[in-house]
């Protein structure tokens, strides 16, 4: 006997969307024509791009039960690291090719040393990151102490400022459209060789049909402009591998056994040194690559690169769902609070918001999804006597009722 499919459709992704709908509204009113044009659309993307990638890593270290405060300062230092080696005046000189990866790397090695210290010696994720912080942001003080450029021919400024031609836009965006079908049938395919009901189809025409009309009209809208941008491009491709890591790995597996309940992932026979090890190298190299992106699109360092970033990758994970006690998170709906997040900064900025009031909105926001993420998991008694009390209004007393009769 088949047993019945749970409910597919997330009703808090559901009302990420509705939110959007309504400030992209808003906002346009407010701002004219302009908003929600293609440039508009193409800068809203790119401007995210940087500390969207962080938010994937972040993601995971979240769901794995820890935090990192330090990926703004990681991402500062990455940025100054890479200009250094390819500016020719002040630093190495090196080719993009070379300082690129060698970026990367670094990126990864640092990761790993904060993972080591939170896995093997048992230290705070929150004080090791803490101290990185303050270190890696004094570190990139020295290094972009001259203000290191990257040269206009280098390869690696392309992804600062080009776009993708119209013509490949549409190809890429066909692609995906039907690589997506091709996922969703195969999914389908695989859970009836297996015994299990498939799904409601229509629910799964849905899956298809609502993010392939939402890319078009993004890519129709873009092409309005310049195209898309390659920033946008790369933060695509990072957030889909951390998404193919979290949900089809087994290492994505062990990560959320790991965050919901350590002990019991441990007596499973997960390594869960190993597993927190991972997710703070998988954040190093993420800081890297978006590091190297925020070099690309300035075109070299400076010391004030990525700050307050770490609030923003932390904000879009919380709302779009992911729990800060550990266990529960997505890529999509990360992507979803990035975008709510990256909306609210760019509509503060249309309508000529004082700087004030916009760090005062921004903390609002990240407030607001913090207390909602905390109530929905563990409310508070209060919360509780409240929601049994309107429980028993709907139903009505039984006691009430008997005794009035």
């Amino acid at each position: 006997m088949r047993r019945k499919p749970a409910r597919t459709i997330d009703l808090r992704m559901l009302s990420m969307l509705g939110i959007l709908v309504v400030m992209w509204t808003l906002f346009r009113l407010k701002t004219g024509d302009y908003y929600f044009g293609g440039d508009s659309i193409a800068n809203l993307s790119r401007d995210m791009a940087t500390w969207t990638i962080l938010a994937g890593g972040m993601t995971l270290i979240i769901v794995a039960g820890h935090i990192d405060l330090s990926v703004g300062s990681l991402l500062a230092l990455t940025a100054a690291t890479c200009a250094y080696l390819i500016n020719d005046e002040y630093g190495c000189g090196w080719s993009a090719t070379l300082a690129v990866p060698v970026t990367l790397l670094i990126g990864l090695a640092i990761g790993l040393y904060q993972g080591f210290l939170v896995a093997y010696f048992r230290i705070p994720a929150f004080i090791v990151t803490l101290a990185g912080l303050f270190m890696f942001r004094g570190i990139t003080q020295k290094i972009s102490a001259r203000d290191p450029r990257v040269p206009d021919e280098s390869w690696v400024s392309a992804f600062g400022f080009q776009h993708l031609p119209p013509t490949a836009g549409w190809c890429l965006a066909g692609i995906c459209c039907a690589g997506l079908g091709a996922w969703v049938w195969w999914g389908r395919k695989r859970r009836r060789s297996l015994g299990i009901a498939p799904g409601n189809p229509v629910v799964d025409c849905v899956k298809v049909i609502a993010p392939g009309a939402a890319l078009l009209l993004f890519v129709y809208k873009v092409n309005q402009a310049r195209g898309i941008p390659l920033q946008t491009l790369v933060m695509a491709c990072a957030l889909g591998g951390v998404h193919f890591i979290a949900r089809y790995t087994r290492f994505g597996r062990r990560v959320f056994a790991v965050g919901g309940n350590p002990q019991a992932a441990r007596l499973s026979g997960v390594n869960v040194e190993r597993t927190t090890l991972g997710v703070f190298a998988l954040m190093g190299l993420m800081t890297g690559l978006a590091g190297v992106l925020w070099m690309a699109q300035n075109q070299g360092s400076t010391k004030n690169a990525g700050t307050f970033y770490e609030l923003y990758a932390i904000a879009a994970c919380v709302i779009g769902g992911t729990s800060l006690m550990g266990g529960r998170g997505s890529i999509l709906g990360t992507f979803l609070g990035g975008l709510v997040m990256a909306t609210v900064i760019q509509g503060m900025d249309y309508t000529d918001l004082e700087n004030w009031l916009q760090l005062v909105v921004r903390g609002g926001v990240v407030a607001i999804a913090v207390g909602i993420d905390v109530a929905s998991k563990d409310p508070a008694p209060w919360m509780r006597r409240l929601a049994e009390t309107a429980r028993f209004r709907r139903r009505g007393d039984p006691e009430t009722t008997s005794a009035g009769d």
